[in-house]
């Protein structure tokens, strides 16, 4: 091999042996730690979004038991039961209190509890990891431009932005 052949590969020996430690210098390690932080804070939004809604789900069952209790507390001083269509009444809206309930100790209530678990364990996690971290603002808005995150744990699919 000729001096200048010998000095061309080296040049490309020494290039290959240097561009991943360049590579690796241009993005700073903190950058994998803002990354799970700002997954972690989207997952955050996205479980309290769902327990708001499994939670206001679960009110609604919750006040339409209410009403018909109150509902049949007024009408049980005032009901005929001579009168077998003032019965009939009474029954059914005994059987429509009777399903609320049943819906609101069921999958109404389940899906709330575990919403609300999700929610509360998501929120520990990124308060271990990520909160009061003095994280660079300039990686950080670096990182997001990027960003891809999983869908958090246990919830429903949904279009990640």
């Amino acid at each position: 091999m000729t001096g200048s052949a010998r000095m061309t590969a080296v040049g490309f020996l020494l290039a290959a042996a240097l561009a991943p430690a360049t590579a690796s210098a241009q993005i700073p390690p903190e950058a994998s730690e803002i990354a799970a932080c700002l997954c972690l804070q989207r997952d955050v939004s996205t479980l309290s979004a769902e327990m708001n809604a499994k939670t206001q789900a679960f009110g609604a069952v919750t006040q339409q038991l209410a009403d018909l209790d109150a509902q049949l507390a007024r009408d049980r001083s005032s009901i005929d039961v001579n009168n077998p269509d003032a019965v009939a009444r009474y029954k059914a809206l005994l059987e429509r209190r009777d399903a609320a309930y049943r819906q609101s100790i069921g999958p109404v209530h389940e899906e709330a509890g575990e919403a609300t678990a999700r929610y509360n364990a998501r929120v520990s996690e990124y308060n271990a990891h990520c909160a009061n971290q003095p994280f660079n603002s300039a990686l950080v808005q670096q990182v997001q431009v990027n960003l891809v995150c999983p869908p958090p744990p246990g919830a429903a699919p949904a279009v990640r932005r």
